[in-house]
C-alpha cells in the first residue's frame, strides 16, 4: 500500500514546498488540477483570469514543478481533474472540461502517474436524467483518449447541493457505483476505470463506510483520507474536525476486509489553509504520521503473517483482546510481562515469563511488543540488544473483549 498526501506546493514557487517535503520525508503527493470555469455574472474582470488558469496553459503551469518533484524523487500518485462549479452553465463548460482532461492526460504521462481522477457535473447527470446513454458515451470517449496515455480513469463518490443541502449524487450509492464501473469495464474488455472512495463523501451521506467498501471490493484503487463535520463539504486531516462523526472504525474495518493495497491518499487541505504560512510546515510530518497510522491498522493482520516465529510482551487487556481474535490463527510463542507476580502464570493460554529470557530467543524471533507503553518498552527492548521488534495495538479488531483486567 502507497500513502500520499494532497499537493501542498505553490505552483508558482515550488521549491519551499518541495523542501518542506522532503523534510517531512513525504514522496508521495496527488495534484487537483486547476482552471477557472466562466461562471454566470462575471464580469471583464474574470476575462484575465479565465485567460491565465485555462486548459491551454495547463501543461505550462504545472510540467515544470512535477519535473521539480521527480528531481527529488517526490512521485505524483495521481491527479484530479477540474471540477466544475455547481452554477456554471453545462454546455458552456462541457468543452473546457473535456479539453481539461486531455491536457490532464498528458500531465499523467509526464508525472508518470496511472490514475486520473474525474467527477461528472451534476448538471450532465440533471440534464440527461432520463438518458444514460449521453453520460456513457462520454466516460466511453474520456477511456478511448486515456488507453492512448496508458491511464485509469478513476470515478467517485459525489455529493450534489439540494436546497442549500447536500446530498448523495453520483456514485454516492455503492451499487451505482458498482453498475457504472462494471458496465464501462465491460465494454473495453479490461479495467479502463477504477474507483476512489472519498471518506468525507462517505461522512457527509451517511453511507456506511464498511459496506461501501466491500461492495465495491477490488474496484477501488485509491481511498482519500479526509475529515468533516458530516454538513459542510471540508477537507480536514483525519481526528481534528470538532463534531466528527466520521466512521474511522467502519472505514478501516472495510479496507481490511478487501484487503486493500491501493493508494491511501491524506486531503487535508482545509486544516492547512486554516493555518498560519508559518506553521504549515510543522503539519506535514503530523500528515505523514497519520497516514502511515491508517496503513498500520489496515495491514495490521498482514504484518502478522510476516512473523514465522513470535512472542509477545504484555500481559494485559491488549493481550487478551489480541488472543481472541487472532490467537488462533497466529499463535504466539508466549508472552512476558515487566510485572514479576505474573511469572510463571498462565494468561489467555500463554505463559507468561521474565523478559529477561527473551536474550535468549533466535534473531529470527520477533517480540511483538502488546502494551500501550510501547516507546518505553521499545527503549527496554533495544537496550537489551534486541533489533526485531514488532508491535500490535489494533484499534479497530473485528471485535472486543469488554470484559476489562481489574488492574489492582
Amino acid at each position: 500500500m502507497n500513502i500520499s498526501c494532497q499537493n501542498i506546493i505553490d505552483i508558482d514557487r515550488a521549491g519551499q514546498g518541495i523542501l518542506d517535503l522532503n523534510n517531512a520525508g513525504l514522496d508521495r503527493i496527488f495534484f487537483s488540477v486547476y482552471v477557472k470555469f466562466p461562471e454566470p455574472k462575471e464580469g471583464i474582470k474574470a476575462e484575465k483570469i479565465l485567460r491565465k488558469y485555462s486548459p491551454e496553459t495547463i501543461r505550462e503551469r504545472y510540467v515544470p514543478v512535477i519535473e521539480k518533484c521527480a528531481a527529488c524523487n517526490i512521485q505524483i500518485s495521481f491527479l484530479k481533474a477540474p471540477a466544475v462549479p455547481p452554477k456554471s452553465d453545462l454546455y458552456t463548460v462541457m468543452p473546457i472540461l473535456e479539453t481539461s482532461i486531455i491536457r490532464c492526460l498528458e500531465l499523467c504521462e509526464t508525472a508518470k502517474c496511472g490514475f486520473l481522477l474525474m467527477e461528472l457535473p451534476n448538471q450532465f447527470m440533471e440534464s440527461v436524467s432520463d438518458d444514460w446513454q449521453k453520460v456513457h458515451n462520454y466516460f466511453l470517449n474520456m477511456a478511448k483518449i486515456a488507453y492512448e496515455y496508458h491511464v485509469m480513469l478513476l470515478l467517485k463518490n459525489q455529493t450534489k447541493e439540494i436546497g442549500g443541502h447536500l446530498a448523495r449524487g453520483f456514485c454516492a450509492e455503492a451499487s451505482d457505483a458498482v453498475e457504472w464501473i462494471d458496465r464501462l469495464n465491460h465494454k473495453f474488455g479490461y479495467e479502463a476505470f477504477g474507483f476512489c472512495v472519498d471518506i468525507g463523501v462517505c461522512n457527509i451521506c451517511g453511507n456506511s463506510i464498511q459496506t461501501f467498501i466491500n461492495t465495491l471490493g477490488t474496484r477501488i484503487k485509491t481511498v482519500i483520507l479526509r475529515d468533516n463535520d458530516g454538513c459542510r463539504d471540508v477537507s480536514m486531516l483525519p481526528f481534528t474536525c470538532v463534531g466528527s462523526e466520521t466512521d474511522w472504525l467502519s472505514a478501516i474495518r472495510g479496507l481490511r476486509d478487501i484487503s486493500f493495497d491501493g493508494e491511501l491518499a491524506v486531503d487535508f487541505s482545509g486544516t492547512y489553509a486554516s493555518f498560519s504560512p508559518l506553521l504549515r510546515p510543522v503539519l506535514y510530518p503530523l500528515v505523514k504520521r497519520t497516514a502511515e497510522y491508517f496503513k498500520w491498522q489496515i495491514e495490521i493482520e498482514n504484518n502478522l503473517k510476516k512473523y514465522k516465529q513470535f512472542v509477545l510482551f504484555g500481559a494485559g487487556n491488549m493481550c487478551r483482546n489480541y488472543m481472541k481474535c487472532y490467537g488462533e490463527k497466529y499463535p504466539p510463542l508466549f508472552t512476558c510481562d515487566n510485572n514479576p507476580k505474573t511469572w510463571g502464570t498462565m494468561f489467555e493460554g500463554l505463559e507468561v515469563k521474565n523478559p529477561e529470557v527473551l536474550r535468549q530467543l533466535p534473531k529470527d524471533c520477533c517480540v511483538v511488543i502488546c502494551n500501550i507503553y510501547y516507546r518505553e518498552i521499545e527503549t527496554q527492548l533495544r537496550e537489551m540488544e534486541i533489533e526485531n521488534i514488532g508491535y500490535f495495538n489494533d484499534e479497530y479488531m473485528p471485535s472486543f473483549y469488554f470484559d476489562r483486567l481489574d488492574m489492582k
